[in-house]
């Protein structure tokens, strides 16, 4: 079973580039570009493990973490 990442990034290329990356090491990637998506996908799903970016539309990448650990979701989570 791979572990399950949720990937916010905004830059389709390198977005695409680390989806390339982390799926050729096992690693099951649901890529999203705004931080509405991120949170939404939060709801329908569970991860081992979030990758932010901060400067993202909708909602950046510390605002949507606040609100992940304030509705007690502790995924660790790495910041670009």
């Amino acid at each position: 079973m791979s572990n399950k990442i949720l990937l916010l990034e905004d830059d389709i290329l390198l977005g695409e580039s680390l989806v390339d990356l982390l799926e050729e090491s096992d690693f099951e990637v649901l890529h999203v570009t705004n931080g509405q998506s991120a949170l939404d996908a939060t709801f329908e799903g569970k991860f081992d493990i979030y990758i932010f970016d901060i400067n993202v539309p909708l909602i950046d990448g510390i605002t949507l973490l606040k609100e992940l650990r304030e509705a007690d979701d502790e995924t660790p989570t790495i910041f670009l």
